[in-house]
């Protein structure tokens, strides 16, 4: 097989990390220095050389637009459109998980999720109605509150306030938040990837499929991963090889 076409445009480093064995690999280099590149042709490697299922493997990074270009550098090395190849965001990927298993994980079929400013009126008709004033408790503080701790996978019933108020008001607007988004049958972005992973996290069956599936995880931008970020990618991977660019 000719694999010239994966290899010619890279350094020799580059193609020993394109061409490496199926181990964990993390790929270092500073900006501009084809990180991306070597990422978009090692799933080409995987596809062409080692023969792999598009269906095996997941491919992340950070925005959709890096995602689209990805898949496109990927359809242009091989000359042709790979069907069944999962690239996308943290978020995307959680939210086609979560709209494949709605159920699981105990959201309505037809759930919304909320953008930034929806997610404020809504914490502003909460303290409304918990009458606090938004003067000393400003709502955009609240919400940070919220993302943040989604952020680091923590919910509001295993919070403990240690006696401060600021820590007490906060966790009584988020169990009230979190309340009213059940009720509503939304989800915020923050709310996508720590629900999708509960629902890995807390079912066998499912996560045993996926770990099944996606024999090869491949990350992005992987310096810029939160807590709970990589607690969903090693969740996802199990046992299998991440190959990691940062």
């Amino acid at each position: 097989m000719d694999v010239s076409p994966l290899l010619d445009s890279l350094n020799q480093p580059q193609r020993e990390a394109v061409s490496a064995p199926a181990q964990p690999i993390l790929v270092l280099a500073g900006a501009g220095s084809g990180k991306t590149r070597v990422l978009v042709h090692r799933i080409a490697w995987l596809l062409q050389v080692e023969q792999l299922s598009p269906f095996s493997i997941l491919a992340v990074t950070f925005t959709n637009k890096a995602a689209a270009e990805m898949r496109d550098r990927i359809n242009q090395l091989l000359m042709h459109p790979i069907g069944g190849l999962w690239v996308g965001t943290f978020h995307s990927i959680a939210h086609r998980l979560l709209r494949r298993h709605w159920q699981e994980a105990h959201l309505p079929q037809s759930f919304q999720i909320l953008d930034s400013d929806d997610q404020l009126r809504m914490i502003k008709r909460i303290m409304r109605r918990l009458e606090l004033d938004e003067n000393r408790w400003p709502p955009k503080q609240a919400q940070h509150f919220i993302n943040s701790q989604k952020d680091q996978g923590v919910r509001p019933q295993v919070m403990d306030d240690h006696g401060d108020l600021f820590q007490r008001q906060h966790i009584k607007i988020y169990l009230a938040y979190e309340a009213a988004c059940k009720q509503a049958g939304v989800i915020d972005f923050a709310e996508l990837l720590l629900r999708s992973l509960e629902l890995v996290r807390d079912n066998d069956a499912l996560r045993h499929h996926y770990q099944q599936r996606f024999r090869h995880l491949l990350v992005d931008e992987f310096q810029d991963t939160n807590t709970l970020q990589y607690a969903w990618l090693r969740l996802l991977a199990g046992q299998n090889p991440v190959f990691a660019v940062g």
